[in-house]
């Protein structure tokens, strides 16, 4: 094998990114879950209400953020660990995010 390859076997720093993708990889359908429960909550209370829940929107848009984060970091796009690791993402990261959006 080559002297490289088998450097990369002995990282440890290599061996416990792939633990962390594991365990996001299992964050990651938890979120999924939650995101449909919201969006199913959503539908009924569009139904009752005519308009959907504030209060739900901003949960579910900092859920998609961090749902986004953890699809960032396992396909080494982010060095960064999601959650627990940083920051919970807020409104203020998405409003930013919209910000940008508008001015393009």
């Amino acid at each position: 094998m080559d002297e490289k390859v088998i450097d990369n076997l002995k990282s440890e720093s290599r061996w416990l990114r792939l633990l962390f993708m594991v365990l996001f990889y299992m964050v990651a359908n938890i979120a999924g879950v939650l995101i449909l429960i919201v969006s199913v909550v959503q539908v009924v209370h569009g139904f009752f209400k005519s308009e959907p829940n504030s209060r739900l929107l901003e949960f579910s848009a900092s859920l998609n953020q961090y749902f986004y984060q953890i699809i960032q970091f396992m396909t080494y796009n982010l060095d960064t660990k999601p959650y627990p690791f940083s920051d919970w993402p807020g409104d203020k990261e998405s409003n930013n995010d919209q910000d940008q959006e508008d001015s393009n």
